[in-house]
């Protein structure tokens, strides 16, 4: 690993996310303003649709570009990795196509008892941003290869602004217009993304100027296919299964209170309020696990066990120092923390509850990114599922029964199991005397 670009490179993420995210949290309290909280759990309910169809055409691509890729560079072998770059923008766009096209045909399909109609127009218009989210993902997963990371850091930052940007000035006059808080929040992303799309188009034709020509790769489908299939399937069925359990929670919620209003309200301060400031401190893990993928994979093609032990090793002790402390002001000050933001009582109650999920999902984001790396797509996908099934049992069961404390037990539950096989598997890879995994 060349630890100081490593090093660099995590800095800058960790920087341009940290001001990313702040600026998000600070337009989420404005959001949250606008919306109130029974829009607000409406808005989430549709932006867990809109993810299940945004990994089915991002998660795969991006995460096969960076392994493909990120291989071939460590190996030299530019001219390649620029072909890989090609094949992927083009079919990556063709996927979000795809993905765009079923997710319109599915918003005829949503249960009225919690998508009223402004739901669905919401849903209609993320649809279409799934192309231009595609290809930005794939640039994305091959500049990560690259190690070209400050460009990744910009584009996200453009798109951050844009959405506040739109989005606010759409409220301005949302009533004069007749406009709902729900299509400007959609109309917003949606702008947002083809903003960013243009960005990584002007990316790749300076790189396209500037890289070696492509040189054509045989077996790029055979190399591509067992990265592509278990993430994308992984990132999809996960999707898939979390959206049903964000279905189930509302409904299991107005069956324990009996109150619809009252339940998609409650829904919206867990996962609108409380869930977003809990996960606040993840700006600082979620560059290192992603930037892990490309130096794990080059380490376990070179077959570097014992620099991929020491990798190892170094990140899960930083990330268990970091989220512990990460951890204490929502388990001291939470109710502080709510008032200063303007929120309700009740947010108080769940980011103290919450706050056992810090370090379970930082661990779980960084063993992710091990496993990525290490070739372990499957176990990745598997340990997902059994992740996603036991939420969505727990949601049948526990929500119905206890309400948003079920709600609570049945996040923090999901990630302990996940977080718990992620690392079982991690250690059992990298213990000494075994070899490293032939490609899944």
């Amino acid at each position: 690993m060349r630890k100081k670009l490593f090093i660099k490179n995590v800095m800058i993420m960790s920087v341009s996310a940290l001001l990313i995210r702040c600026i998000g949290m600070l337009f989420s309290v404005k959001s949250a303003e606008i919306m109130g909280a029974e829009t607000l759990g409406r808005f989430r309910l549709v932006i867990c649709v809109y993810a299940l169809f945004l990994l089915a055409s991002t998660s795969g691509v991006g995460i096969t570009v960076t392994r493909l890729a990120g291989d071939l560079i460590a190996c030299k072998n530019d001219a390649q990795a620029c072909f890989v770059r090609d094949r992927a923008a083009a079919f990556s766009l063709l996927l979000g196509a795809v993905s765009g096209i079923l997710m319109l045909c599915t918003s005829f399909f949503l249960p009225g008892e919690l998508f009223s109609s402004g739901s669905v127009n919401a849903v209609r218009i993320l649809a279409l941003s799934l192309p231009f989210a595609a290809f930005s993902s794939s640039m994305r997963g091959y500049f990560t290869a690259r190690k070209k990371i400050l460009r990744n850091s910009v584009e996200q930052l453009i798109e951050q602004l844009a959405e506040i940007a739109v989005f606010l000035l759409l409220c301005k006059d949302q009533f004069r217009m007749g406009l709902s808080p729900l299509f400007c929040a959609a109309a917003a992303s949606c702008c947002a993304e083809i903003i960013s799309f243009f960005y990584s188009a002007a990316l790749l034709f300076i790189d396209r100027r500037k890289n070696t020509k492509p040189a054509g790769m045989q077996g790029l489908f055979s190399a591509a296919m067992p990265i592509l299939i278990p993430c994308t399937a992984s990132g999809a069925l996960r999707s898939a299964l979390s959206l049903i359990e964000n279905c189930l929670i509302p409904a299991g919620l107005i069956k324990a209170s009996g109150q619809g209003g009252q339940a998609m309200a409650d829904y919206g301060i867990i996962s609108g309020m409380a869930l977003p400031w809990i996960m606040f401190p993840s700006v600082f893990i979620i560059p290192v696990s992603q930037l892990i993928v490309p130096e794990m994979s080059g380490a376990r093609k070179l077959g570097q066990k014992k620099s991929i032990a020491h990798m190892s090793r170094k990140l899960i002790r930083v990330t268990v120092i970091y989220s512990l402390l990460a951890m204490l002001p929502f388990i001291l000050f939470p109710y502080n923390i709510a008032g200063l933001l303007g929120y309700p009582e009740k947010a108080g109650f769940f980011m103290r509850v919450l706050a056992l999920l810090i370090p379970l999902s930082f661990l779980d984001s960084i063993a992710d990114g091990m496993l990525k790396g290490l070739d372990c797509q499957k176990s990745y996908f598997g340990i997902n599922m059994i992740e996603s099934v036991l939420r969505i049992i727990m949601a049948l069961t526990l929500v119905p029964l206890f309400g948003a404390a079920g709600a609570a037990a049945l996040i923090i539950l999901g990630e302990l199991v996940n977080v718990t096989l992620s690392l079982w598997k991690v250690i059992s890879v990298c213990q000494p005397g075994k070899n490293l995994p032939a490609r899944q």
